[in-house]
C-alpha cells in the first residue's frame, strides 16, 4: 500500500472501531425487560442506591401492570443485618417461606459502609474487620443465603463494589481492602454459578453522593481522639486538621445524580444482555479504569501526582 495512503487506512480503522464500539454498547443497553412475575431481594434499602432501585423497580411494575399495587413482586421485608449471621439466615428462611418453589430472578447486594477511615497508622485490624463484616462478608451471607432460590429461575446476582476495588485509595484502607475482596468473590462465583445457568454481575461506581459519603468525615475526630501520643506527635494536629478539610474537599465534588448507578442496576437485573462489570461514572469511566491498567510503576506515579498537595506529618516536615 501507498504510503500516502496510511493517514486514511489508519483514520478508517479508527471509524470502523469506534462504529463497532458504539453498536456494542447499543446492543448492551438494548431496553429492560419488565419484572413481570420476576421477584427480586435487595439488601441496603433503606437509603441510598438500594432505596432508589426499590423504589424505581415498583414504580416500573406499576405502570407496566397499570394498577396500584403495594409491592409487587419486591421483597421489602423489615430490618435486615448483613454482618449478622442469624440476621441473614432468617432472612433466607422468610425468603423461602415467601418465593417457595418459584425462587428469585435477582440477588442485590448493595448494602455497604465507609468504616473507619485514616491512615494505617491511626487504624486498627479491628477496624478493617468492622468495614468487611459489611462489605465482603454481608456480601457473601446475602449470596450464599439466597442463591438456591435464583438457582431455581436461573437468575441473576447483582453486586456492588466501587472503584476502590480496582484502584488504590490511600487513607482509606479498610474500605478499599473490602472491595478488593468482594471483586474478588464476585469473580470466583461467576465462574462456579455458570454451571447453573446463574449470571453474577458486579457495578464499580466512581464517587457520588450517598450516605456513605455525606458521613465521612463524621469519625475522624474519634480515630484521632483514641490515639496515642507517640502517634499524635509523629503526624501533628496541623496533619490531621489539613486531612479532614481535604476530605472535605475531596467529598465535594462527588456527583449528585445518582440515575447512572440506577441504572446501571435496572440493566444488570433486567437487561436482555447484562454486562459482566458496569463502570458507572465519568470520573471511572475516563480516570480509575484506565488507571487500573497501568503498570504498577505507572499508577504509583499517577496516584503520587494525584495526591501531590496532601499535608506531610509532622515529623517528615522540613522546616
Amino acid at each position: 500500500m501507498d504510503v500516502g495512503y496510511w493517514p486514511w487506512f489508519t483514520a478508517l480503522l479508527l471509524f470502523l472501531a469506534f462504529k463497532f464500539y458504539t453498536s456494542f454498547n447499543y446492543l448492551l443497553a438494548w431496553p429492560v425487560t419488565g419484572l413481570k412475575k420476576k421477584t427480586v431481594a435487595i439488601s441496603g434499602c433503606d437509603s441510598g442506591f438500594g432505596r432508589l432501585l426499590a423504589i424505581r423497580l415498583i414504580e416500573q411494575e406499576r405502570r407496566k401492570s397499570k394498577k396500584e399495587v403495594a409491592t409487587p413482586n419486591i421483597l421489602t421485608i423489615g430490618t435486615l443485618n448483613v454482618a449478622d449471621d442469624e440476621s441473614v439466615k432468617s432472612f433466607g428462611v422468610l425468603v423461602g417461606k415467601t418465593v417457595q418453589d418459584k425462587g428469585l430472578w435477582g440477588v442485590v447486594a448493595n448494602a455497604g459502609i465507609l468504616g473507619n477511615s485514616g491512615p494505617d497508622d491511626w487504624l486498627t485490624a479491628q477496624d478493617y474487620i468492622d468495614t468487611m463484616q459489611v462489605n465482603t462478608f454481608g456480601v457473601i451471607r446475602f449470596v450464599q443465603a439466597l442463591k438456591k432460590y435464583v438457582k431455581k429461575q436461573a437468575g441473576r446476582i447483582v453486586i456492588i463494589s466501587s472503584i476502590s476495588g480496582r484502584t488504590p485509595r490511600p487513607t482509606v484502607g479498610p474500605y478499599c481492602v473490602s472491595k478488593h475482596a468482594v471483586e474478588a468473590y464476585a469473580d470466583v462465583i461467576r465462574h462456579e454459578l455458570i454451571d447453573f445457568n446463574v449470571t453474577v454481575h458486579l457495578l464499580e461506581p466512581g464517587f457520588f453522593t450517598t450516605n456513605i459519603t455525606q458521613t465521612a468525615t463524621n469519625d475522624l475526630d474519634a480515630v484521632w481522639n483514641r490515639l496515642d501520643m507517640e502517634t499524635k506527635i509523629e503526624y501533628g494536629k496541623t496533619y490531621f486538621k489539613e486531612y479532614k478539610e481535604s476530605r472535605f474537599s475531596r467529598l465535594s465534588h462527588c456527583a449528585d445524580d445518582l440515575n447512572p448507578v440506577i441504572d446501571a442496576y435496572e440493566h444488570a437485573l433486567l437487561g436482555r444482555f447484562p454486562k459482566t462489570r458496569y463502570w458507572v461514572g465519568w470520573d471511572t469511566i475516563l480516570f480509575y479504569i484506565p488507571l487500573a491498567t497501568l503498570p504498577t510503576f505507572a499508577q504509583d506515579w499517577f496516584i503520587s501526582f494525584q495526591r501531590r498537595n496532601r499535608p506531610v506529618p509532622a515529623s517528615m516536615r522540613k522546616f
